[in-house]
């Protein structure tokens, strides 16, 4: 029963219905985007507040908000968010759907006019609606995000019986790669050798130069750092890691995200790393995250378990910032949601959360401590491209630079032609990803296990649930100094 609660329609108000023209369109333009399979999978709407989309940790912020202005700040925020979604829709919608929108509503003509139509319906709606006095009370109650997990896929699939050899294959699992962190550097197999992706534009900041940016990043009612482009660009190359990648075969070469047919692959010409910002708290303060996103063409090699081979592989490599711009937390995950592992700073650690009935936080290494001379160093070993060690250091094998490009472009990649469109679906799975994992995981309640995942949508724990983008994980896993 308490499985169908998810499906119940949520009821918003009359109080609350808004102008019809602006409604009638908004609603149209989901229609096109449900019936072309390009909703953005990346932000979630909000039941009954169609110009609004959230995230988890705005989800999460509504339980810190006790002023007028902080309400208001934070509902803009989500339609901000609404509108970068509804920006990359419009922008992957099939020309025929557009003309089929524009004929509709009778004043379009183009994907900009129906994006100007967009964003000016958001500003109308928001307007109307705030105006209630019971909006905020109404928006409460609404603004929530699901986790990845099915209950239903883990009833059917016996998950408390499966459950057990699951956690004994991942206890396995996590020793052999705590092994590699025993071992010293130099003594790591090497299949073929050692080539190191470094930031072809880097930037080395002072402290105080980082300090003046993260400052200047919170200056809103919430003290929530989101900086602007130009000072969050330089944090981006300022922090940018070296990615140290054991080269055996064309499929170790990370590159940049092209469409080859109807799949998206990887031109391991152009070396690439995506970027985008994120939030979570540290002791209950919102903190700055910068993730670090790579690709490869595909995972293989004899080092790879046979069920996780497959086209398409990534990692996301995740920095943490205080309230001063120091780097607190590395955390890395496969881009399956596969492999998490934290490396948190050891002085900063009191102790870590034992969890019950699943395991605790997977803490192979500390943080190395990064001088201002070095960078952060990430070994990967061939094939199943999993982190072996975590170093700090100045110089590297055989450097090749690679791009720093903004994550947004993977969500609206262009094609021959000049027609945009998702890597991912309208699940936040990437396309031309699937494994056979699907098959054999089933019951861990994770559709698309195995499957290459979309910002939002990771899923870090096959026994328990837990998400990568729970901005709630630090302080559910670690008790800070």
């Amino acid at each position: 029963m308490t499985g169908c609660v998810s499906f119940t329609a949520q009821r918003v108000p009359l109080s609350l219905e808004s102008p019809k023209k602006c409604q009638v369109f908004l609603t149209a333009l989901d229609q096109e985007v449900e019936k072309a399979g390009v909703r953005d999978a990346a932000s979630y709407p909000v039941p009954g507040f169609p110009y609004l989309r959230t995230n988890r940790f705005l989800s999460r912020l509504k339980d810190s908000i006790h002023s007028e202005q902080g309400r208001e700040q934070w509902s803009r925020w989500m339609r901000m968010l609404d509108l970068e979604s509804r920006r990359k829709e419009i922008s992957n919608l099939p020309d025929a759907l557009v003309s089929s929108l524009s004929s509709k509503q009778g004043t379009l003509s183009n994907r900009a006019q129906c994006y100007e139509q967009a964003e000016s319906c958001s500003e109308t709606l928001f307007q109307h609606d705030k105006t209630r006095p019971d909006f905020y009370e109404t928006l409460l109650t609404l603004v929530d995000v699901p986790d990845e997990y099915s209950l239903a896929m883990r009833i059917f699939g016996l998950y408390p019986l499966v459950a057990i050899p699951v956690a004994i294959a991942t206890d396995i699992s996590r020793k052999k790669i705590r092994s590699w962190y025993d071992t010293s550097p130099e003594n790591l197999p090497v299949d073929g050798r050692l080539r190191a992706f470094i930031p072809a534009e880097s930037a080395s900041l002072g402290d105080n130069e980082v300090q003046a940016i993260m400052d200047a990043s919170r200056e809103n009612s919430q003290g929530v750092p989101m900086p602007d482009q130009n000072p969050g660009k330089r944090l981006v190359r300022h922090f940018a890691p070296v990615f140290i990648q054991d080269v055996a075969a064309s499929y170790d070469q990370i590159g940049r995200i092209v469409w080859r047919g109807d799949c998206p692959d990887v031109d391991q010409t152009r070396p690439t790393v995506y970027y985008y910002f994120s939030n979570a708290f540290l002791k209950g303060k919102p903190v700055l995250q910068i993730n670090y996103v790579i690709w490869y063409s595909e995972r293989a090699g004899k080092r790879a378990p046979s069920i996780e081979r497959g086209h398409l592989d990534g990692l996301t490599l995740r920095v943490s910032l205080d309230e001063r711009g120091k780097s607190f937390m590395v955390d890395i995950v496969n881009d399956c949601g596969c492999y998490h592992l934290f490396a948190p700073e050891k002085e900063r650690v009191a102790q870590i959360v034992s969890k019950p009935l699943t395991f605790d936080p997977f803490v192979p290494q500390w943080l190395p401590d990064v001088s201002q001379a070095q960078r952060l160093g990430v070994r990967l070993n061939s094939g199943w491209h999993q982190v072996q060690r975590l170093v700090a250091a100045k110089d590297f094998p055989e450097p090749i630079p690679y791009e720093l490009v903004p994550y947004d472009i993977l969500e609206v990649l262009p094609r021959e032609g000049g027609q945009t469109e998702s890597i991912f679906n309208a699940k936040g799975i990437a396309k031309c990803s699937k494994r056979i994992e699907r098959f054999i995981f089933f019951s861990m309640g994770i559709p698309k296990i195995g499957s290459m995942r979309q910002r939002g949508h990771h899923a870090i724990e096959l026994i328990g649930r837990a998400q990568f983008d729970d901005p709630d994980l630090f302080d559910e896993s670690f008790i800070f100094k």
